[in-house]
């Protein structure tokens, strides 16, 4: 099974993520490709009130819905 994010992402349910605050955690065990992360923001934005990346600690903004 090879891990494919793009795809992961298409399927994500972002309802959840509805006037949310959110993060996106840079970290992980597999590399991802910079387009997996514009794909979830792009699709993040629709929905939430803010996303930011990084740690919880140490967030970069990076949309914020006016």
């Amino acid at each position: 099974f090879e891990f494919n994010p793009l795809y992961v992402i298409h399927k994500f349910g972002i309802s959840e993520y509805k006037n949310a605050p959110t993060i996106i955690k840079g970290c992980a065990n597999k590399p991802i490709p910079q387009s997996a992360y514009t794909l979830l923001i792009s699709r993040l934005q629709t929905v939430a009130k803010s996303i930011m990346f990084g740690e919880a600690c140490s967030t970069v903004p990076l949309f914020k819905r006016k």
